[in-house]
């Protein structure tokens, strides 16, 4: 006779597969619970968690991941940024990931399963003296072995904390976002380029005139408000793009378009520095960064048509990529990219701003959400160490 599996095994499977929802189908708390209820009408479930008990799970699962022993070793890079919401507070997130680990494959591109949470810090105010402290805490809680480096965006307080972190433990490499350092070359070379302007304030203002209307499909994507040179890529990549299918849209559409011709040239330029700046993150983000790599970015980059006009971006590019790599020791290598705490953000505010709401206890989804997927055997591990009253006292003490 078969025998029906203990109440414990069905909790701890119910539970991960709740998490599963959320993490791996990307559905908020409000939709899992509905999935949830939907498989109990089936007759598969007894009973369904409610809106609630999916966020305890949430949290109790971030806790223990969070809190848990890291191993102990002094390969670690910190990927260290700050989360913004509204309200007082803003929140320090350092992520950890382990070069040895990645360097057992050709690919070094990191995923939220590579890396571990190591702090979440909500703060009223940022400065470097207080980054400096908050960062020598994480520190102490995970052995007090240095890590290999810390990698962060060029934001003052980021800056000026790692630096003076770094100071304190000079073995420590204080490296910088090479994407972030790509978006600042554009900044520099588009930020005073009168056509430039022209150009995306053409496009937003053909995108107000024709989304509402028959012409919507030729409307340009958004331009960010902020960032804004992060994402060139997608309005050249129209300007483009369009520019290639006129001859055969219908006669309307191109009548509509006709004053993109008056950039093609320029299109032509930006296209051309698009694409250096996308061998460089693409460089970094696979191959990461050590001294010397930016002899072999120059040898990816001759292999691209760059005209004469783009060449001193290929060479700048090439010389922000050579700095970066002289501050690594000899015979390592690191990453050189945080896009990976840009995409956990990315899921934090999906779930955590539906409505104008100050940040709260949903801080600890972002730890729940890296390091390894839900299985039985971790939910047993993680809610047999982790009570309610335990979140309680974390976020109690956090937001203090």
């Amino acid at each position: 006779m078969t025998r029906k599996p203990c109440r414990h095994t069905y909790w701890n499977s119910l539970i991960a597969t709740s998490l599963t929802l959320m993490h791996t189908a990307c559905l908020g708390f409000s939709p899992t619970a509905h999935a949830m209820q939907v498989f109990r009408e089936q007759g598969k479930l007894d009973r369904a968690p409610a809106v609630e008990t999916c966020i305890q799970w949430e949290m109790k699962f971030g806790l223990h991941k969070l809190m848990r022993p890291k191993e102990a070793a002094n390969d670690w890079i910190w990927i260290i940024d700050h989360v913004v919401s509204k309200g007082v507070h803003k929140c320090l997130v350092v992520l950890g990931v382990r070069m040895a680990s990645l360097l057992k494959r050709d690919d070094l591109t990191v995923s939220l399963e590579d890396v571990e949470p190591l702090g979440i810090v909500p703060m009223k105010s940022s400065n470097g003296g207080l980054m400096e402290t908050e960062l020598k805490t994480v520190l102490s809680t995970n052995h007090g072995i240095p890590p290999l480096a810390i990698l962060r965006d060029d934001g003052p307080d980021l800056r000026c904390g790692g630096r003076l972190f770094c100071e304190a433990y000079p073995q420590v490499v204080d490296a910088e976002d090479i994407p972030h350092k790509i978006a600042c070359l554009y900044k520099h070379w588009l930020g005073n380029d009168e056509l430039w302007k022209e150009f995306t304030k053409k496009c937003s203002d053909f995108k107000k005139q024709v989304q509402l209307t028959e012409y919507a499909k030729i409307a340009p994507p958004n331009q960010r408000t902020k960032a804004r040179y992060h994402n060139i890529d997608v309005i050249v990549d129209w300007g483009v793009s369009k520019l290639l299918e006129y001859e055969s849209l219908p006669k309307s559409e191109q009548e509509k378009l006709s004053w993109l011709g008056d950039y093609e040239e320029e299109i032509s330029y930006w296209k051309q520095l698009v694409d250096i700046g996308r061998v460089g993150r693409n460089f970094t983000r696979k191959k990461g960064v050590w001294i010397g790599c930016h002899e072999e970015l120059a040898e990816e980059l001759l292999g691209e048509e760059i005209c004469p006009r783009a060449e001193p971006f290929a060479c700048n590019l090439i010389d922000v990529v050579e700095e970066q790599g002289n501050k690594i020791p000899e015979g390592k290598k690191i990453i050189g990219s945080t896009e990976i705490i840009e995409s956990l953000f990315g899921k934090h505010k999906s779930i955590s701003e539906r409505g104008p709401k100050p940040m709260g206890r949903l801080i600890l989804s972002m730890a729940s959400r890296v390091g390894e997927q839900p299985t039985e055997e971790l939910i047993e591990l993680a809610f047999g160490q982790v009570r309610e009253r335990d979140i309680d006292s974390w976020l109690t003490n956090a937001f203090c």
